[in-house]
């Protein structure tokens, strides 16, 4: 690399020294016409609020003269006095401001002296009596005011005709320095840059000409000077590279084409993992890309279990029949292949290299060489898989590297299969959970009732008491159909299947359906064009209205029932119905031991949702499900 001294970096500094004085220069004749642009407007902001005092105060005499409503009166006389003191405090957010003048200040004191001195006490009292006023008796004088505050303008506009001045100096001022700065920069540019860049122009051209042993001369020791010598380098390497210019595209064209036999290779064996597979068609067509990719004779695909200190094997391709016989494969301990699990990286194993070692089963078997690769999911071993060679094919850093990653690919897909699996059985244990809340809520209640009407029907045929056993047996009538109606309604429940296009179907054959049951009438209202849910929480939704149903059914001895679903930003569903009822504070010192409402809440918990059941002002009950927007999203 070129060296860089002070010395060589002259032009930079004398251009950078020119500018920034430059700069200073013309920033600071700027920030004169800024300031002095800003007084100008400031003082004749200030001329024109001077000017409003004489005609305010002449208007304010004509008031009283006239004998206008005091209100009025006054008004104008605040309005002057608001005025006077804004023309003496400034404004600059305007900007607004007296010039900083002493003659303008003192005449500015005399002016508000003046003014609560004399004429607003004088107008104040012609105002309240006048009919002094009309003989002209107490008339103050405002024509002697007026010229004060005509000698104040005079004074402000005198410091504003300095001022433009002023301006009008720095602005020739800028006009100068923007010419002799222009003529300035332009000798100085081609003396030091246009003049260094032609030279170096016409050694370009002639590189690009083909004269590979084009030099340009280097002169002075500035940064062109710097740029020269590295031209005449770049020449010199570019005529070495010239000799060896096929060898080298033949060397990139190679290693190009083996990073893109790499890349296809992780793109479509990722890409086929990410399909829906079972495990061990999986593992099979994973370990037949590796063999197809290397040119392995054999491959094997084996899952770690430390606990039982085994490797299992799930997928095989072109292993011989007595080494899949053999259970010396299973041990950890037992081969080549359990050895390198606990290694942190591949194992490759030459056989013809170890003279002294133990012979093992895949070398009988006539291969000459394996390579064991990881299965890992978060540094976890999964597990191994193994590719089997009769002869030497070395493997490169990059192929291993490249085995390794898919190794990892291999082991995340091996992961989301369990943890599928482990969701399917979450879901059957949830679903479970509720079946038996629902069969404790409503069949083995009913049962309880059935078992204790079943005793006492029995003591009342022991005791000869014939109406009570018919009421006990009314009572049993009476429990089984109810018991029956909640079998049905479960089966309808564990039934239930929908999609987004017919969810609003579904809420009118549950309607119609309980109609039927309870001969209870019901009103639905749909609105609102939200975002529509997606199947799992219409699935819910579903299922919460049939429990709320079901408890108006058992429970609200109702005649109505109004349904009113709001899907807009939050979605929204509303259940009223006109029965009894329930007390609020019992309700609540209960309400751990409703199992209705439990799995209500519970379903509602599983679309990030939430239940509030309150009883209505005349008779009735509201129960409303609230689903909020942050939950919500496009199914």
């Amino acid at each position: 690399m070129l060296s860089q001294t002070p010395q060589m970096r002259s032009l930079s500094s004398k251009l950078l020294m020119l500018t920034v004085a430059w700069l200073l220069l013309a920033m600071t004749s700027i920030g004169y016409t800024l300031v002095l642009s800003w007084k100008l407007e400031g003082g004749a902001a200030a001329i024109n609020d001077a000017g409003s005092l004489r005609m305010r105060s002449y208007h304010v005499a004509l008031l009283v003269s006239e004998n206008a409503p005091l209100a009025r009166i006054q008004q104008e006389q605040q309005a002057f006095t608001d005025t006077l003191a804004r023309l003496k405090k400034g404004d600059p957010a305007r900007p607004l401001f007296l010039p900083d003048n002493a003659a303008v200040r003192q005449q500015a004191a005399e002016i508000e002296q003046h003014w609560h001195g004399e004429i607003l006490p004088q107008l104040q009292r012609a105002a309240a009596q006048p009919s002094r006023l009309l003989n002209n008796q107490a008339r103050p004088d405002v024509n002697r005011f007026v010229d004060r505050i005509d000698r104040l303008v005079r004074l402000i506009e005198e410091d504003n005709a300095r001022n433009t001045t002023l301006l009008r100096f720095f602005q020739m001022a800028l006009i100068a320095m923007a010419i002799v700065g222009s003529f300035t920069m332009m000798f100085l540019l081609f003396l030091l840059v246009i003049r260094p860049l032609n030279t170096l122009g016409e050694g370009i051209a002639r590189l690009r000409d083909g004269e590979l042993d084009a030099r340009v001369d280097v002169s002075g020791n500035d940064e062109f000077a710097l740029i020269s010598t590295g031209f005449n380098q770049m020449t010199s390497h570019l005529q070495e590279l010239y000799a060896t210019l096929e060898q080298k595209v033949e060397d990139k064209t190679r290693s190009v084409e083996e990073k893109n036999r790499h890349l296809t290779a992780l793109y479509g064996t990722t890409a086929f993992l990410h399909e829906s597979h079972e495990l061990e068609p999986m593992c099979d067509g994973f370990i037949g890309r590796l063999m197809e990719l290397t040119g392995a004779d054999a491959g094997s695909v084996r899952l770690v279990d430390i606990k039982r200190g085994r490797l299992e094997l799930i997928a095989q391709r072109g292993l011989p029949a007595e080494m899949l016989e053999d259970d010396h494969c299973a041990p950890l301990e037992g081969c080549h292949c359990g050895e390198a699990v606990p290694q942190p990286f591949a194992v490759i194993r030459r056989f013809d290299r170890m003279q002294h070692a133990e012979e093992k089963h895949c070398q009988r078997a006539g291969f000459l060489e394996i390579s064991v690769f990881h299965i890992r999911h978060n540094q976890n071993n999964v597990g191994i898989f193994t590719l089997y060679f009769r002869g030497v094919t070395p493997l490169s850093p990059q192929d291993q590297f490249l085995l390794e990653t898919l190794g990892s690919h291999l082991g995340i897909a091996i992961e989301n299969l369990r943890l599928a699996a482990r969701d399917r059985q979450f879901a059957v244990a949830e679903e479970r959970n509720l079946m038996a809340q629902g069969l404790h809520d409503s069949i083995a209640q009913s049962l309880s009732f059935l078992n204790l009407q079943v005793q006492m029907l029995e003591s009342a045929m022991d005791g000869g008491e014939t109406e009570q056993a018919q009421e006990n047996l009314g009572f049993i009538r009476t429990g089984v159909q109810e018991c029956y109606e909640d079998v049905r309604e479960l089966l309808l429940n564990f039934r239930t299947r929908i999609n987004k296009e017919d969810f609003a179907d579904a809420v009118r054959t549950l309607l119609s359906r309980f109609e039927q049951q309870a001969q209870v009438a019901t009103q639905l209202n749909m609105q609102g064009n939200g975002l529509p849910l997606d199947p799992q929480q219409q699935l819910q939704v579903i299922f919460i209205l049939q429990e709320a149903l079901s408890n108006v059914r058992k429970h609200a001895q109702a005649q109505q029932v109004r349904i009113d679903i709001r899907n807009e930003a939050d979605f929204v569903m509303t259940i009223r119905d006109d029965g009894c009822g329930f007390d609020q504070q019992r309700f609540e010192a209960r309400k751990s031991r409703h199992v209705g409402l439990s799995i209500m809440q519970e379903r509602a918990s599983r679309i990030h949702g939430h239940i509030a059941i309150r009883p209505l002002p005349d008779t009735g009950t509201e129960v409303c499900l609230t689903l909020p927007h942050t939950e919500r999203q496009a199914a």
